[in-house]
């Protein structure tokens, strides 16, 4: 039993240390494309602990996601004064611990695709709406500025995770017995449409109506940024939302092949 636990102790351990590096890096590689406003930068990288709580849970996610932030921020942002070791630790570090806490937590509790819908509009929302909070504070911009950011993060990531995430599973399922237990490995098909269509639209409606809430405070936001760019960011996003739901009926689950019986 000891060992037993060890072990999976162990490659817990291992799954946070490998998300940690490998965001890590990859934020470090996209850190040149910054956010708007001089702090922060886009994050496409966010697939990789998206892909993590799926496949171990949303522990080792949270762990690795938020040392990965911390590590990419201080090598790339905080050396060229795009930011602050506190800012870092605080809201990069912290956004990220808990929105992919929250992720891979919802998926736990309602597995298959409506599972990893939810589980990343919330875990995106909370984690984004957390870094945008701590940018906004620890640098006293104008407040406005928390949904500037939000919906720049979220409108920036959630497509990417929308579409590359699904791929992922399914191109690293061979590998499924290495990554965790066959049984708990990620299924993101669903075979209920009716199921598969409430969720994706109710999802594309949230985000268009993200889109309704920018336009609104758009005037009040720094004109730094283009606002056409969040606007078809956010189409974007509610778009790939049912781009990807429509595929997803067809994605044929594994079939498991019949034992014949040599008795006769």
């Amino acid at each position: 039993m000891n060992s037993g636990k060890s072990g999976s102790t162990a490659r817990l351990v291992a799954a946070a240390a490998t998300c940690a590096a490998l965001y890590a890096i990859v934020n470090i590689m996209t850190s040149p494309i910054r956010a708007p406003w001089g702090v922060g930068e886009f994050r496409p990288g966010v697939v990789i602990p998206a892909f993590y709580a799926l496949v171990f849970g949303p522990i080792p996610a949270a762990f690795g996601a938020g040392l990965g932030s911390f590590i990419g921020d201080m090598v790339s942002l905080v050396a060229t004064g795009a930011s602050t070791p506190l800012v870092a630790i605080v809201a990069g570090g912290g956004g990220n611990f808990v929105g992919f806490l929250i992720l891979g937590w919802v998926y736990q509790k309602i597995k298959g695709w409506k599972g990893f819908i939810f589980g990343t509009t919330s875990g995106l929302f909370v984690g984004n709406l957390w870094a945008a909070a701590g940018v906004v504070f620890l640098y006293g911009f104008p407040k406005i500025l928390i949904l500037g950011y939000l919906l720049f993060w979220f409108g920036t990531m959630f497509p990417f995770v929308i579409i590359l995430v699904p791929a992922l599973v399914r191109a690293m399922r061979p590998y499924a017995s290495k990554l965790s237990a066959n049984s708990s490995y990620p299924e993101l098909a669903e075979p209920k449409k009716s199921v598969l269509w409430t969720w994706t639209i109710t999802v594309s409606v949230l985000v268009l109506a993200s889109l309704g809430v920018f336009l609104a405070f758009e005037s009040s936001l720094s004109k730094d940024f283009s606002a056409y760019w969040m606007e078809i960011l956010l189409l974007i996003s509610a778009v790939s939302v049912l781009v990807v739901g429509a595929f997803i009926p067809s994605a044929k689950r594994e079939e498991q092949v019949p034992v014949v019986s040599s008795e006769k």
